[in-house]
């Protein structure tokens, strides 16, 4: 029985067209019909927005102008709705502006509860690292989502990268 039910099942594939090798078959984009059927989005999907929609969250710093962040400490950035904050004592932080991938930045003290007398900044210097990372948001004009879904903010020949914590 099982012989008689192969039999049958190869005569079937025997009267049906032959499948054409892979390089002989259609290309979507050699069809104009492709695109109005779908089957280009479907095999082709468009790359995700390199711009992210918002860049606000709780970040950890990745890399500085195109290297990346190593050191025996880890550095969080907090960006809120109008402001970007990372614990130091020198109490640098900024006010921006963000649409479209296009951001602005404008250093602001990092002490705005009004408190008296206000706490004075430490007169320690940043590390090398750090003070790489505040002159690439200081010069900042630019946000792009990064393949890792991270995102980079650069301009003025220098980039932060950052990762989602």
């Amino acid at each position: 029985m099982r012989a008689l039910a192969a039999l049958a099942c190869a005569a079937l594939a025997a009267c049906g067209p032959a499948l054409p090798e892979p390089e002989e078959r259609e290309h979507p984009m050699s069809d104009p019909r492709a695109a109005a059927e779908g089957r280009i989005i479907d095999e082709f999907p468009e790359p995700a927005d390199p711009w992210p929609e918002t860049i606000r969250g709780q970040w950890r710093l990745a890399g500085v102008d195109g290297q990346p962040f190593d050191a025996d400490y880890g550095v969080a950035i907090s960006i809120g709705q109008d402001r970007i904050e990372f614990d130091n004592c020198q109490q640098i932080a900024w006010n921006y502006t963000y649409e479209a991938g296009k951001i602005t930045t404008q250093r602001t003290p990092a002490i705005t509860i009004d408190i008296a007398p206000k706490p004075l900044p430490c007169t320690a210097p940043l590390p090398p690292e750090l003070a790489g990372m505040v002159t690439a948001i200081d010069a900042a004009s630019e946000a792009q989502r990064t393949p890792e879904k991270g995102v980079r903010l650069s301009g003025g020949s220098h980039s932060v990268t950052l990762f989602s914590q």
